[in-house]
């Protein structure tokens, strides 16, 4: 007898048991109607898949043909349901047998779809999705394995972020878009995408119809690899600032410096020369971020703007080259200070270029560009009609406003200072009330005293508010510091609705410190309490803030020669 044939009981009695086996498994899924159970039992057997958890997405497409000649078309979605239903009941299964076992997936080069994800957990946020083919993600793709290991690392931070279910949702189908536009386009890497890509991507969205926000998910997944990645990437055409972990002294919470962007800069380059510059003023000086900032736009404006080939990169520039440049921005209506610390700013570069020997000789010299400052006074107090109106209508304005205002109005703070104002601020000493500020610019605490009425009003607010010691008084809606351009941006709509000054009034928040200021002076404070008051390091500094000083100059010059005569009168006396 031959071989084959013996072996055919044998054969027979293992399918049996295979079978006896699948309808265990299948029996345990409950969740899921018989019928739908019997059809998919039939395909299982007539394709020989004896375990449910051999079941994957190509076998989800057999299934779909298999299912072709047997139902309605409309039906295709609940047989479908029904599938990924047993199949998540074999994920869940295995999760919970093998103890402590990993549910999160490596990258691979295949085809991922997302309902079969090992953590059910995170993909239980997906089950509303109508369509599962848009859960699909094929990563054999023909494209550049880098940037599709990095699109699989930003759709497994959006799953493994707690995000509400539409925008996690929406977040996954920009990426889809953004996806098919980087492969098609064979882009290599992501943080490193030109502002053409972005263009041509922006272009193709618009002639597809899709929403605008959808543009937003470029600037999302470079923030997402750049923060989350191992090391920082200073190869990135954006820096986001929170990976870096800066100090907070550098930091204006209430003005805060997100990113610094490169991508403006065409020449390769000169963009690498500017980078590492940056990565110099980050790590070796102690810059704030936001002159740092400030640096980086003249920088890159300058970059950008001056006359030279494309092919020549700034180490090879001429001194004629500087000279125009430096000749335009003379022609422009900027500033004497603005304009010589835009030639500072220029010379430090050089400096460190040279400094690194990317360049053997600066090619300008600086004191020939540089401008005298005169310095101008200008007057800027408030009206004391206008802000008693505003005082008057105050009850008019979001409870975080009045009392932001009245620490412009009453105590002349900094706008970033009443920003970044905490629990600890006030305190007592005596009869006489204190507010203890930190001044960003200046990088110190200073210690003032208020109006006791504001005390009171301030402990009420805390403890009403439920405000902790080191908690921000006033906060945005993460609870971080109140942004500085949204108070201004706020205070000029109130005033607006309130028709102060007949609605022509231009709400700005450091004019009232030139208010402060100027009332200390006039009631006999001296110039040295007003410095130290507002946290200057120069008298010539307070002086700008104390409005018609020179006309006060004046008035008292001409009160003592009025009483004492002149100067060469009194010499004569003593002669005599």
């Amino acid at each position: 007898m031959p071989a084959q044939q013996l072996l055919l009981p044998e054969l027979k009695e293992d399918t049996e048991q295979l079978q006896k086996q699948l309808e265990s498994e299948l029996a345990d899924c409950t969740e899921v109607q018989i019928a739908y159970r019997i059809k998919i039992k039939k395909y299982m057997l007539k394709y020989g898949i004896w375990h449910i958890s051999d079941l994957d997405y190509t076998k989800r497409q057999l299934f779909r043909q298999f299912l072709a000649e047997k139902i309605k078309p409309n039906k295709f979605r609940d047989y479908e349901k029904a599938f990924d239903q047993i199949k998540q009941h074999s994920i869940r299964g295995q999760t919970k047998v093998i103890s402590g076992k990993n549910n999160q997936i490596k990258y691979e080069n295949h085809i991922l779809f997302l309902p079969y994800h090992p953590n059910q957990e995170l993909v239980s946020k997906l089950d509303r999705v109508q369509r599962k083919d848009e859960l699909l993600w094929d990563f054999s793709r023909n494209a550049p394995e880098k940037m599709k290991r990095q699109v699989f690392r930003i759709l497994h931070y959006f799953l493994e972020n707690d995000l509400e279910q539409e925008l996690l949702r929406s977040h996954i189908d920009s990426l889809r878009t953004f996806y098919d536009f980087c492969v098609k386009e064979l882009m290599n890497d992501i943080e490193l995408l030109e502002l053409t890509d972005f263009q041509r991507f922006a272009d193709k969205l618009k002639s597809e119809g899709k929403p605008k926000n959808t543009l937003r998910i470029v600037d999302l997944c470079r923030k997402i690899l750049f923060i989350n990645s191992d090391e920082i990437h200073w190869e990135a055409h954006i820096w986001y600032l929170e990976r870096l972990h800066l100090l907070p002294e550098r930091m204006n919470p209430s003005n805060p410096v997100i990113s610094f962007s490169f991508l403006e800069i065409t020449h390769k380059r000169n963009r690498e020369l500017l980078k590492k510059y940056m990565r110099y003023g980050l790590g070796m000086t102690e810059l704030t971020i936001n002159n740092l900032r400030q640096n980086l736009n003249y920088l890159r404006s300058f970059l950008t703007e001056i006359k030279m080939d494309n092919n020549t990169d700034i180490s090879a520039i001429s001194g004629e080259q500087v000279d125009i440049y430096f000749r335009i921005q003379q022609e422009r209506n900027i500033q004497a200070g603005t304009y010589n610390k835009i030639v500072m700013i220029i010379l430090h570069f050089f400096n460190f270029l040279m400094a690194h020997r990317y360049i053997e000789k600066i090619p300008f010299c600086a004191d020939y560009y540089l401008k005298k400052v005169v310095q101008k006074h200008h007057d800027r107090s408030v009206e004391l009609k206008v802000s008693l109106e505003i005082i008057q209508k105050l009850p008019n304005f979001p409870l975080n406003l009045r009392l932001m205002y009245l620490h412009l109005w009453a105590v002349g703070l900094r706008v970033s200072e009443v920003c970044t104002l905490k629990g600890n601020a006030y305190f007592t000493q005596g009869i006489d009330a204190w507010i203890q500020v930190y001044q960003i610019k200046m990088k110190s605490y200073k210690r003032i005293p208020i109006p006791m009425s504001l005390y009171r009003l301030m402990k009420v607010y805390l403890k009403k508010c439920n405000i902790g010691q080191e908690d921000y008084i006033f906060k945005n809606r993460k609870g971080g510091a109140y942004n500085n351009t949204t108070f201004r941006r706020k205070m000029l709509k109130y005033c607006n609705l309130n028709y102060i000054q007949n609605g022509e009034y231009i709400f700005q928040s450091h004019d009232y410190r030139h208010s402060v200021a100027t009332l200390f002076y006039d009631n006999g404070v001296s110039l040295q309490s007003v410095r130290d008051y507002l946290g200057h390091f120069y008298e010539e500094m307070t002086r700008q803030y104390i409005d018609y000083m020179p006309k006060k100059l004046a008035d008292a010059n001409g009160d003592y020669f009025n009483n004492h005569g002149s100067l060469a009168e009194s010499l004569i006396k003593k002669k005599r």
